[in-house]
């Protein structure tokens, strides 16, 4: 149901996805959308085979752009200022794409920065009855907290299992007024 799908660079490089609906009746396939700020992808990768992919990056690197863009992927630059690609500037330009429904399959890396620069509505989250000890990363990586009053606070919206699994869907609430 979702118009794309996002991933970053990190998962990309660790788990090689192809990012497509697979094993149910599907009419379309989602956008796929990588985070590249240095355009590392490998022209290999299994997220670039089949349709083209959008490609947010934060320079226009040409020696890693051209094979790229020869494959048939687009590349947009939206660098900000610590040299990464501008999150929120990416949301307006999918917006404005009407892209209007963004899933994010990605790392504790770039879901905690999608919660920093508050381009987060909505979690679905799944969560498998086990624990996988201290070499599995958390869901998002954040600052610490001083006091609570600076925590993400979530409004549950649908609590299910499936199988043995949860499916969370969760609204962020805004922040309290300082």
């Amino acid at each position: 149901r979702a118009c794309a799908v996002l991933t970053g660079i990190g998962t990309v490089k660790e788990d090689d996805p192809q990012l497509t609906v697979r094993d149910v009746p599907c009419e379309r396939q989602p956008l796929r959308i990588l985070i590249d700020a240095r355009l590392e992808v490998s022209p290999a990768a299994r997220i670039l085979q089949g349709a083209p992919v959008l490609i947010a990056t934060a320079s226009e690197h040409a020696d890693r752009a051209a094979p790229l863009r020869a494959m048939g992927h687009e590349l947009i630059v939206l660098p900000d200022a610590a040299g990464k690609v501008a999150l929120p500037a990416l949301m307006g330009e999918l917006g404005r794409r009407g892209i209007n429904e963004l899933h994010v399959e990605a790392g504790f890396k770039l879901n905690g920065s999608l919660l920093r620069e508050r381009c987060v509505d909505e979690l679905l989250l799944y969560l498998a009855p086990m624990l996988v000890g201290d070499t599995a990363h958390g869901l998002f990586n954040l600052p610490a907290l001083v006091s609570l009053e600076q925590a993400v606070r979530l409004d549950i919206r649908d609590l299910r299992q499936l199988g043995a699994d949860l499916r969370i869907l969760a609204r962020l609430r805004p922040p309290a007024a300082a």
